[in-house]
Formats: C-alpha cells, structure tokens, sequence
C-alpha cells in the first residue's frame, strides 16, 4: 500500500469496480470438511516476515505473502520493505510466496498486456530470490478488471481482492473474498466471521501488511494475531496457505 497513490473513488469507478466484483471470470463452487482460515501479507514489509511468521509458526500454520519484488528493501508508509533473503527463508520454512505484481500499479488502471509484463517480471524476480513461482495472486489495492480476471496465467490457482466476504459454494476464484486485519473494528469482524465460517465449514482469508506492537494504520498488533489464530484453533480450523487450502477443497 502507498500513501501517493489511493484509487479513483468517484462514482463511475465504484460502478465499474463492484461490476468487475460480481463478475466471475473462474467460477467455482467450493466445499471443505472443516474450517479453514488463511492469514495473508500484501507487499510485504519486513515485519511481517520476521514477526508475523514467529506468531504463525509458533501456532503451527504458516502464511502466504503476496510479494511485490520492486517493493524489497524500500521504506514504505508500512516499514521497510522485505529483503530478498527473506524469500528464501519463508519459502524453506513452509510459507506460501504469492505474486503482488513488480511494480505494485492498480491494474484496473493499466492495460491487460501491461499488467501481463508486470507480472511475469515479478514471477522472475521472485525466482531468483529464491522462490517456486507463485500460484496465486493478489490485485494491489484490490483493484483489477475483467479483461485482467480472464487473462491471468493459468499458473494462478487463485486470485484474491479485498472484498470481505466468507469463501464457500460458489466462489470466483479470480476474485477470492478476504478480510482486513486492520482499521476501525477490523479485527471484530473477521472475529464475526471465523464463527460464522465454523458453522458453513467456510474458508476465511484474512489480510494485512505489517506486525508489530504499534503497526501502521494497515497493519495488525502482534497481540492481535494471536488473538485471531488461538481464536480459530479454539474453533477447529485448519490454518493454511491460499494454494494449500484450495487443494484441500472438495468440491
């Protein structure tokens, strides 16, 4: 996330931006036999890949981190940026390495051949950092548009925008729903949904950007993360990556 750019929020770009939404470029319908609750980073800064994995792997689960490989080692409006060696890291310890294109551009603004180029330079870069090249991805900003959903390489399981929302029966999953762990009243609604989740034997994705004890306005407490996880283990969930937990799926 970067404070010198916020996308339009006029009324025509909210218009296009629930349309594209509701527009179901992979549909699915999905089924688990329990719970499943996924914790994501967007971008990601070094915080969450030193504090958010010690909570996460002192819990047993591990992470996806939506990476953005231009945004490694710059300081952001969320704290420095990841090192490259920490792709590796994360990797080896069982965390998901997911895509946040290279340059992190709203891709509802660019053109799709564009946002295609964008993307296969981030899926190199992440690559020589160490990486398996990602299966899944997450829009910057959460905004995408048609043309975008049904271009992306099939290499993607998954897509994910920030729409909240519980993933289960029939699910785009060029547009998968998350949660925000952060801002007003965040943290009780994904606390909501992991109960409502429990009952629907439903997917909960939630995300964030960095872990700390006094985060950004788009960051998460490290207390507050704990919380989440003792939360959904008390609930039987299963706690995994966004490509684990679709393979985990029965329908």
């Amino acid at each position: 996330m970067t404070l010198a750019y916020a996308p339009r929020r006029d009324l025509v770009s909210k218009v296009r931006r629930r349309m594209t939404q509701h527009y179901a470029a992979r549909p699915a319908k999905l089924a688990f036999a329990e719970p499943v609750l996924s914790i994501t980073f967007d971008d990601f800064p070094a915080s969450a890949a030193i504090e958010g994995a010690r909570i996460l792997e002192r819990h047993g689960a591990r992470g996806t981190y939506y990476t953005a490989s231009g945004m490694a080692g710059v300081e952001g409006p969320c704290g420095m940026g990841y090192a490259a060696p920490d792709i590796a890291r994360l990797a080896a310890a069982g965390h998901e390495i997911g895509c946040h294109t290279s340059s992190h551009a709203d891709c509802a603004q660019r053109d799709v051949f564009t946002t295609l180029e964008d993307l296969a330079h981030n899926r190199d870069a992440l690559r020589r950092m160490g990486a398996p090249a990602p299966r899944s991805h997450a829009y910057p900003y959460g905004e995408t548009k048609p043309q975008v959903k049904d271009n992306l390489p099939p290499r993607f399981m998954s897509a994910r925008g920030i729409l909240p929302g519980l993933n289960v029966g029939a699910t785009d999953l060029a547009q998968l729903h998350a949660y925000p762990l952060f801002g007003p009243g965040g943290m009780d609604r994904v606390m909501k949904a992991l109960k409502r989740a429990a009952k629907r034997k439903a997917w909960v994705i939630g995300f964030t950007h960095d872990v700390a004890d006094t985060p950004s306005p788009w960051g998460t407490r490290s207390d507050e993360l704990e919380s989440l996880l003792t939360e959904a283990r008390r609930l039987d969930f299963v706690i995994l990556p966004v490509t684990a937990a679709l393979e985990r799926r029965l329908a």
